[in-house]
């Protein structure tokens, strides 16, 4: 049978954060009182009201004289690295570890005498960062701490940015398509706080205001078509990818001799509006479906200005990407695992059989009954602007 015949599936998916939980009020109060940041003050408070977010969970504390004195030092680089792996290793094996057993859990559910470890079946792990490189990486240490095979394929992620998570499941759905007898583990861990810097630059106190830290893991398999009825899980039928025109300056990664930094161009709501409802429409034409086919809009959370323009740019209220809403007020933008929060959010409301945005009128007046056979969308931005995202559907 070709390998083309199976179709890639959701097992499982985990998130976390790391245990420090910081309000975004206190936040504004610290570096709004912050020596050193004259030219920029009379805007921090504001700028911290507009960005919709109640709290955030860091790594390290940001609001201590210690860790602003480290901010500020130069040729910091290799310290927070080592730093990324001190807090990201936990984070991400105890992710990783619940992941694991979902997906262990869902196998004997389906497959009572099988006797296979989920730990066996991963044959591929996608390890997705934009905030920390470390070589041998976390990806590594989690096959030893974990128990996973050691001919595992490594594949990791870098400097994609919000996007990265879809990459990540790109690679994933091709490998267990080619090889069905395998799973395919993917692992998206972001730590901003490691990177932040305290400077009098507008840049990078807006970078300061919205950045979370987080850790999101999804377990992927293959199925024949006739494997996959009574699952109730999502089927990733589809990807896409485009790099808008003419938007190089959008969103910019970079490194330098104290972290990682991310800069925004004033452009980059523009580039959204204007770039997102025609890519996706193109895309969704080619599946023959409309907007309005879609029941579950899985939006970046990526800030204020993001949301706002892909709900004009697509048409879309408020109820539509209410979850997205959510995640940005609880945990901020987390980056690549931002969307998959999101995701998680609204898988684990289907299961429990709870109403979701996706089962009310939309604005053409269409409301999907069916719960048990839903369809899917999830995108976030690459730097670029690159638009990346999947087209999900639940059986």
């Amino acid at each position: 049978m070709q390998s083309s015949q199976f179709l890639p599936v959701i097992e499982s998916l985990a998130t976390g954060t790391p245990g420090n939980l910081v309000r975004q009020t206190d936040a504004a109060k610290f570096l709004a009182n912050l020596k050193g940041l004259e030219k920029n003050q009379h805007r921090i408070e504001k700028i911290y009201e507009h960005t919709r977010i109640d709290t955030r969970h860091l790594a390290i504390n940001l609001l201590t004289e210690e860790t602003v004195n480290f901010s500020r030092e130069k040729g910091t680089i290799e310290q927070r690295m080592q730093m990324y792996e001190k807090y990201g290793l936990p984070l991400a094996e105890d992710v990783t570890r619940r992941v694991l057993l979902a997906a262990s859990e869902q196998q004997k559910k389906h497959n009572p005498l099988s006797t296979e470890k989920i730990e066996d079946s991963i044959g591929l792990i996608v390890f997705v960062t934009s905030t920390g490189f470390v070589a041998p990486g976390i990806d590594a240490q989690l096959i030893k701490s974990l128990g996973l095979r050691r001919n595992i394929a490594r594949v990791p992620v870098n400097f994609m940015g919000c996007a990265a998570a879809m990459n990540g499941l790109r690679v994933a759905c091709d490998h267990v398509r080619a090889n069905p007898e395998h799973k395919a583990l993917v692992i998206c861990l972001e730590l901003s706080s490691i990177n932040a810097v305290f400077q009098d630059d507008l840049n990078d106190i807006i970078i300061h205001s919205i950045f979370g830290d987080g850790c999101a893991a999804v377990v992927i398999g293959a199925y024949e078509p006739e494997q996959i009825q009574g699952r109730g899980k999502f089927i990733i039928r589809d990807n896409f990818s485009y790099l808008a025109e003419n938007t190089e300056d959008g969103i910019t990664l970079g490194i330098r001799d104290n972290g990682i930094t991310c800069l925004l161009s004033r452009q980059l709501p523009d580039y959204i509006e204007s770039g997102v409802g025609r890519i996706i429409t193109n895309f969704l034409n080619s599946h023959e479906i409309t907007k309005e086919d879609i029941d579950l809009w899985m939006v970046h959370p990526g800030g204020t200005k993001i949301i706002e323009k892909v709900q004009l740019s697509l048409d879309l209220n408020d109820e539509q990407v209410a979850d997205s809403w959510g995640v940005l007020r609880q945990y901020g933008n987390l980056l690549s695992c931002a969307v998959l929060f999101v995701m998680e959010r609204m898988i684990l409301r289907l299961e429990q059989g709870c109403e979701t945005q996706a089962l009310k009128p939309n604005k053409s007046g269409v409301t999907r009954k069916n719960a048990a056979a839903l369809t899917g969308l999830a995108f976030s931005f690459a730097p670029g602007v690159g638009i990346e995202g999947i087209l999900l559907e639940k059986i």
